[in-house]
């Protein structure tokens, strides 16, 4: 864990055209995209996907690290395959889910009392920021470490993000310039098991890449919103991948809280499996036309009753998820859906059909809305690459480093 020196000037943004990648490592579907930034947002280049053996993964959990990493390397093949090895991305932000990726919102009160009257300076910022991210630092761990009974040094920090700032009770995106008593700090920490980053540093290293993130997937997924970062925004997002569903909250333009829980489309493709008599890759290629409105009526009135055995479960399970999302006084009356299983009609049907109200405190029923790759902000696609809600997850990593390059002061671990 490195942390900042104190600069008495703000760093500046360091924009190349160096070629970078992102990788999502999904149960189900690796995703690899090759990107460029500039001062303008996120441009797509080219983008893969390697459906991954059944062994390959449990629950966003790597099983079998060889398999994996040969996928990766299909993955790199596929979006390099244009150009020349001298121009080869070198760097990659890689995404990590899982039940144990623990993801939390802070806000920290800070008393300038002595210098309220004077303004901020880029020092003064930092020093704030230096005094408060060890505590984060050090009581996320703790609180994990305590949460699945592991030892604090078997747990790392992801990264630490900077989403809100306020001085005097008024919100800022920056400190510096401001005079004040009161500075109010919004950070989101993100959490994991050493086991789980050293998995993806061996990947990372099999293909002699270097890691210049890994992050949380809900909150890549969440910030990359259009809008989502605006102070009137709040919603619920949740992405619905081969072997978990990943859960972001954000109100108010801050991401308060993040959940992961091991149900995703593998459990559905496996009961099509068990109903139809099929192999497990039939199975799967049924759920995806079925999704698509493919099918003739009978096989798709049979896929339908196959599906609505675990729909129900599911939703049970992400209002679990949603009522172990910590001060939360109202949840917000949005859902936004990505990922491939909100390709899925009955799935969206469910939502829309669950007494939400009565069982939460919404304060009106939820909007159920699906995620499509033209509704991420600052992310380009001059060449068509991102096709549909699949895609998002990806993209929002490459967002992520986007961010992280734009505003190199927000992101405080390295």
């Amino acid at each position: 864990m490195k942390l900042p020196f104190l600069r008495s000037e703000p760093p500046k943004p360091k924009f190349t055209d160096e070629l970078l990648l992102a990788v999502d490592i999904g149960t189900e579907v690796l995703k690899t995209m090759m990107f460029r930034c500039s001062e303008m947002g996120v441009h797509i280049l080219r983008s893969s996907r390697i459906f991954q053996q059944q062994h390959a993964m449990k629950s966003g959990v790597i099983q079998s690290l060889d398999t994996v990493i040969e996928n990766c390397k299909l993955g790199f093949n596929e979006v390099t395959s244009e150009i020349d090895q001298k121009d080869y991305p070198q760097k990659v932000v890689m995404g990590i889910a899982g039940e144990l990726i623990h993801g939390v919102s802070i806000v920290v009160n800070y008393d300038r009392e002595e210098r309220a009257a004077k303004e901020v300076d880029y020092r003064e910022q930092s020093e704030i920021f230096d005094q408060v991210k060890e505590n984060i630092f050090e009581s996320g761990r703790n609180e994990l470490a305590s949460k699945y009974a592991m030892d604090p040094d078997d747990i790392e920090v992801l990264h630490l993000t900077i989403t809100g700032a306020e001085i005097g009770g008024m919100p800022v995106d920056s400190l510096t310039g401001f005079t004040g008593k009161q500075v109010r700090l919004h950070f989101y920490a993100s959490f994991g098991p050493k086991t789980y980053l050293d998995a993806l540093r061996k990947v990372a290293d099999s293909l002699n890449l270097q890691i210049t993130g890994i992050v949380s997937q809900p909150f890549a997924v969440a910030r990359a919103f259009s809008g989502s970062t605006d102070k009137n925004f709040s919603g619920i997002f949740v992405d619905i991948g081969g072997g978990t569903t990943d859960v972001a909250l954000v109100q108010n333009g801050n991401v308060l809280d993040t959940q992961i829980f091991a149900f995703g489309g593998r459990v559905f493709t496996k009961r099509i499996a068990k109903d139809m008599n099929l192999d497990y890759r039939h199975a799967e290629a049924r759920k995806i036309k079925y999704s698509d409105g493919e099918l003739d009526e009978k096989i798709a009135d049979k896929v339908k009753k196959s599906l609505n055995k675990d729909i129900p479960v599911w939703v049970e399970g992400l209002k679990i998820a949603l009522e172990g999302m910590e001060d939360i006084e109202q949840y917000p009356s949005y859902m936004y859906l990505c990922g491939g299983g909100a390709m899925l009609p009955d799935l969206r049907s469910a939502l829309m059909e669950y007494p939400w109200t009565q069982k939460l405190d919404f304060m009106r029923f939820p909007k159920i809305l699906v995620v499509t790759p033209d509704k991420l902000d600052m992310v380009f696609d001059k060449h068509q690459q991102l096709k549909d809600s699949m895609d998002i997850t990806p993209a929002g990593l490459a967002r992520f480093t986007w961010d992280k390059i734009r505003y190199p002061d927000r992101h405080l671990v390295v």
